[in-house]
Parts: structure tokens; sequence; C-alpha cells
């Protein structure tokens, strides 16, 4: 079988000009080999840190400069454990460019391999640097690849592929987010937020490639992305619910996202989607988790008010989900 690409989208040079240092944050992580150490799979996870050097929002409890004392806090747990990589699940800032020369020194800290998905926030800041820096802009670039251990597949979907943060050098990507929310507001869907995003047609159809792919060489397959695609929330991809079926048709084993502070969990059936904590929220709560995997056995460790969870892997009926009205 043909194998497709796992960086469709890489950097153009105005792109890694215009980046610098940042673009590092489009890169796959870079794994030390092709096995964990034992059987058990561990890969450690952080979301929505969402650092700016600004005062405290107290009454809505988020707390933008604390990243500079919890993100350490929960780098050195991981450090401390067997892992085969780190993921953050977006959102590394809340605004401002100067906001990443801040909190990268902090990740140079971690030692095991490292990936980032681009949340909504990153990807307002990133399309701001991108205009600001070149005339005409270069456009926000793509940020979904995959990268396999052991017998796994790792798939990692952009959310802000269509959405307002895309800019002019994005053709007519944003128009086409507009679009997507003004159909989704006709309809009265939560969803339809302008700080939602969703995934567009060339990238849906990677992933089902890849999905298929994976299922034909008999790989596991878990998914990351910065936008939840299940329970259908306010906080969901716009077309959150067309990729949550793909998922579950193909029986991935997990989904993992960000966006949603408050976290959450749903099944189709047999997928789990797990939305993490966002470590914004709370002066001192410092939310992360490490996730086992080991025959067929998900287990999630959660820290701080993170959620531990134990999730067996079920033959399930195929999975039903709420349809758009």
């Amino acid at each position: 079988m043909m194998a497709f690409e796992s960086t469709p989208h890489p950097l153009s040079p105005l792109q890694l000009q215009a980046l610098g240092p940042v673009s590092a944050l489009y890169a796959p992580p870079q794994l030390r080999g092709s096995a964990p150490a034992d059987r058990t799979l561990r890969f450690g996870l952080i979301a929505d840190p969402q650092y700016a050097d600004v005062d405290a929002d107290v009454a809505k409890n988020l707390y933008y400069r604390h990243a500079l004392h919890k993100l350490p806090r929960a780098i050195a747990a991981l450090n401390a454990q067997p892992l085969d990589f780190v993921m953050t699940l977006g959102d590394m800032v809340d605004r401002h460019w100067a906001s990443y020369r801040a909190l990268l020194p902090l990740y140079d800290k971690l030692h095991h391999p490292h990936g980032f998905v681009i949340g909504n926030h990153d990807a307002q800041t990133l399309a701001d640097r991108l205009s600001a820096a070149q005339s005409p802009p270069a456009g926000l670039p793509k940020s979904y690849y995959q990268f396999r251990l052991a017998g796994w597949r790792f798939i990692v979907f952009d959310g802000n592929d269509i959405s307002l943060y895309c800019n002019a050098g994005n053709g007519d990507d944003c128009q086409q987010a507009m679009a997507m929310l003004d159909d989704l507001r006709s309809r009265a869907q939560p969803q339809a937020q302008p700080w939602n995003g969703a995934v567009g047609p060339a990238q849906m159809k990677w992933i089902e490639q890849q999905l298929a792919e994976a299922q034909a060489i008999g790989e596991s397959v878990v998914v990351f992305g910065h936008y939840p695609l299940a329970p259908h929330t306010g906080h969901i991809l716009l077309n959150g619910g067309e990729l949550a079926q793909l998922l579950a048709r193909y029986r991935v084993r997990a989904c993992f996202t960000g966006h949603d502070h408050r976290g959450g969990y749903a099944r189709l059936g047999g997928t789990d989607f797990i939305t993490l904590k966002g470590m914004l929220d709370g002066a001192d709560d410092t939310p992360f988790a490490v996730v086992e995997l080991l025959d067929g056995v998900l287990r999630v460790k959660g820290y701080g008010p993170e959620v531990s969870r134990v999730l067996p892997l079920k033959e399930a009926a195929p999975a039903r989900m709420k349809q758009p009205s």
C-alpha cells in the first residue's frame, strides 16, 4: 500500500524566516527509537498553558503569567518518568509574539521528545506575526502530521486549517470558515463560535488515508488535536461530528484534545474522546497527564485536577452521534 506523507505541508522558506525558532512547533517529535523501553507505551500530555504577560482575570479564574511556574512543575514531574514522548495539545500562549520567547526556554528543560498541536490562540498569534513580517503575508502553516512507534500510529490534526485565523496567504480558507459558521448558526449549533476552526477537505482525505493505511498493516491509532470532537458542545471543531464519526468508524483507540478548559470525556463506538483540563485556569492548579497503553488498556494518570481513568478496549457497536439538525 502507498505510504502517505507524514508531514504533507512543510513550512515554506518565507514561513521559516518569519517564525524563526517558533517554527519548531510544526515538527513531529523526534523519537529515540522504534520501541518503548518495555511493553508499555507511555506519553505525557499538557493542555493550554496559555501564557501572556498580562494580569490575571480573577473573575474568570484565568492566570496568564502563572504558566511560568506551572509548566516547570509539570515538566519536572514528566522528566522523572520513563516516557516515550510528550505532547502539548495547543495554546502555548494566549497572545503576543513575545510570549513564545518566555515560554520556549521552559520546554528546553523537557528531557523527552516532544511535539505540539497549534491551538486557536497560537494560530491568532502566529497569523499576526506572519502578516506583520511579510507583505503580502505568508499563510498560516498547516500543522497536521503523523508519527509511528511500536505498532502505533499517532495522527495530529489541524483544527485551524479552515478558520478565522487564516490570513490572505491562505487563499479563501478564512471565507470558507465564515460560510461554515453562518451555516452552523442558521441551525443553532453550539460550536458556531469564532474561536473554533475546522478540518478542510484535503486534510480530511489525508486523515482517512492514514487511517486506512494503519488498518491495512495492523497498526493501532491515537489522535491528538486542539479542538474536541465529542461530546457535542460549544468548543468542538466546527465539523467535529464528521471527524469523530470517521475516527470511530476506523476504531481509533483514543483522541486527546484541549481547548475546553473544563475537560471532558465521551465514547463513540470503540473510541475514547478525552479532553484535558486547561493549565491556564486557577492560581495554582497544574493539570497534566501521563497515558499508558498496554494490551489495549488505556490508563490516564491525572495530576492536579486532571481526571484519572482506566479505559479497557471494547468491541462496541457502530458509533452513533447526535447529528446537527
